[in-house]
């Protein structure tokens, strides 16, 4: 009896304490210094806003899990090409473009600056929230309102690539071309936690094959990368690579 009663006590607490997460609470985030943004006020604002008041847990079984024949999102700057955006019932759906599986669970708020709200899928656990100043600046936080520098990794990575990018001679680049002007290979790079290749995707293909083969032996040579740096929550991150024989 007393051994039962123990148990009880645990699947209380246990209990007690997923109700407590899926309540809303503060979170004291890192804001940015003046030397990492020109927007660093405004970005600090938005963030005041989202973390007094978020939930750290939400229900996700309403979520259809895979992506069929929904109307996507129009792109507004904000968007990884590596999943689709949907959106239902007042969230936005990200699945990923090569399972189409549901991939998180997004939140926007329109009254402040460009921003998304990210919970994992199926968990439901908040992932991070993203700050978007412009197409090519945007900033991370953790669950825990700290702040996620990707961008020297990922620098890192395109480094490593071009270094390994043996590009063919401008003739042959012609010869191959046939008067095509956009010769643009864009190709979505799934990262391990460990830096070794998950996936290597085309985005968008130069419509000739060779240059195709030719940006994803690039890759292929440069891999596997660097393990993630110790502060990275992501099991994986999708890098977009972009190699242009136009030049």
């Amino acid at each position: 009896m007393k051994k039962l009663l123990i148990l009880c006590s645990i699947l209380l607490l246990m209990s007690s304490s997923v109700m407590a997460s899926s309540k809303y609470v503060k979170i004291e985030p890192e804001f940015l210094q003046a030397s990492q943004s020109t927007s660093y006020e405004r970005v600090n604002e938005t963030l005041a806003v989202i973390f007094s008041k978020i939930r750290l847990v939400i229900k996700t079984d309403k979520y259809p899990k895979y992506y069929h024949d929904f109307t996507l999102i129009k792109d507004d700057g904000t968007q990884n090409k590596a999943y689709h955006y949907v959106k239902y019932n007042g969230a936005e759906l990200i699945y990923n473009t090569d399972t189409n599986e549901l991939k998180y669970v997004s939140f926007r708020r329109p009254e402040l600056m460009k921003c998304r709200i990210i919970y994992d899928y199926p968990a439901g656990n908040l992932h991070a929230v993203q700050v978007f100043v412009s197409d090519n600046e945007s900033f991370i936080f953790s669950s825990q309102g700290k702040y996620i520098d990707y961008a020297p990794y990922v620098k890192e990575v395109k480094e490593k690539v071009i270094k390994h990018w043996k590009v063919p001679p401008r003739k042959q680049i012609d010869i191959l071309a046939k008067g095509q002007k956009d010769l643009l290979v864009q190709m979505a790079l799934t990262l391990n936690k460990d830096g070794t290749v998950k996936r290597c995707k085309i985005l968008r293909s130069s419509k000739i094959k060779m240059l195709d083969e030719n940006a994803g032996t690039a890759i292929k040579s440069a891999a596997p990368f660097k393990p993630f740096p110790k502060e990275f929550f992501n099991e994986e991150i999708v890098i977009i690579l972009n190699f242009n024989f136009s030049l």
